[in-house]
């Protein structure tokens, strides 16, 4: 009696459930003193947990790659921004200075006078943009403090008014008066609103009508709510808005990363994030409930939770 060689077989095999299973096979064939197969015999290992591990190893060794990657990029541009901020400031404190030494002369018209306060006043706010782009770029370890979400609301909102107003986007902005200050990390969260409103923005152009963005704020019994509105393209697959990864914009204009890292943040800030395409209107919302640092008098109301998707920030 002869035995032939071992062999190894991974086997995918369908139930009568429909359902898959995989299995590991090593069998033999044992032959007679002639060469004539007697017998065949097999030992079957099922495998399928195993394989699963390894299918979820694999996607986990995948996604770290690729934040990794996303990482190294994110820190080459905040260097290419830090650079191009300095070297923007120096012309910008020439220009400042000459106009406020220009604004002494007495010889000076008084319309003359009223250019240059012009001048001055929009070199001093692209001088606010470029430090708000120097401390977007800059990568600091999570600093939370107080912070008043308003605030950093218009700081990000100056980093895309030109563009939206060069778009032709029409924007709003409501913002609670009385809003109540949340601990929180402030350069985090501006990248989360950042993130938003790209999306936002991206949306509506999209669409053949006049671009609308609404921004609002309120105070509810513990916490701020933001709220982020346009008349866009909408959310598709709201089921996957917050995977990481998936995104349907084309290739080279988004990683479908955004909105999962904004999750991330506001999670972390023991926050909620919901979004659902709007009901009477075209369009879609963007809501983000952060808890504050002291109670407020309104009466807090739950969020929608039955018609949103919970998870990252890119529309896609």
């Amino acid at each position: 009696m002869q035995f032939g060689r071992v062999r190894n077989h991974e086997v995918a095999l369908l139930r009568r459930d429909r359902s898959v299973i995989y299995v590991l096979e090593n069998s033999v064939v044992i032959r007679d003193e002639t060469g004539q197969p007697l017998e065949y015999r097999a030992v079957v290992l099922d495998i399928t947990e195993m394989k699963h591990v390894q299918s979820q190893l694999q996607r986990q060794h995948e996604t770290l790659q690729a934040k990794l990657v996303d990482t190294e990029k994110m820190a080459a541009v905040g260097q290419l921004v830090s650079g191009v901020a300095h070297e923007v400031n120096n012309p910008l404190t020439a220009i400042m200075g000459f106009a406020d030494l220009l604004l002494e002369n007495p010889e000076l018209t008084s319309d003359i006078k009223d250019h240059l306060r012009v001048i001055v006043h929009e070199s001093q706010r692209t001088r606010e943009i470029v430090q708000n782009l120097l401390n977007f770029a800059r990568q600091t370890v999570p600093n939370r403090q107080p912070v008043n979400v308003n605030d950093i609301l218009r700081r990000t909102i100056a980093l895309r008014s030109y563009d939206m107003s060069s778009h032709g986007i029409q924007f709003s902005e409501h913002f609670d008066s009385g809003l109540p200050e949340i601990v929180a990390d402030a350069h985090q969260l501006q990248q989360v609103f950042l993130n938003i409103l790209n999306n936002a923005c991206d949306a509506v152009c999209e669409t053949q009508r006049r671009g609308k963005i609404v921004v609002s704020t309120e105070a509810a019994a513990s916490s701020v709510d933001v709220r982020f509105s346009d008349n866009g393209t909408g959310i598709s697959n709201p089921d996957r808005i917050f995977e990481p990864f998936y995104t349907t914009k084309d290739v080279g204009k988004g990683t479908g990363l955004g909105l999962s890292i904004c999750y991330e943040i506001v999670r972390e800030h023991s926050g909620e994030i919901v979004c659902f395409n709007n009901q009477d209107a075209p369009g879609a919302t963007f809501t983000i409930r952060l808890p504050s640092a002291q109670p407020a008098t309104a009466k807090q109301r739950r969020l929608p939770v039955s018609r949103i998707a919970i998870g990252e920030l890119t529309r896609g």
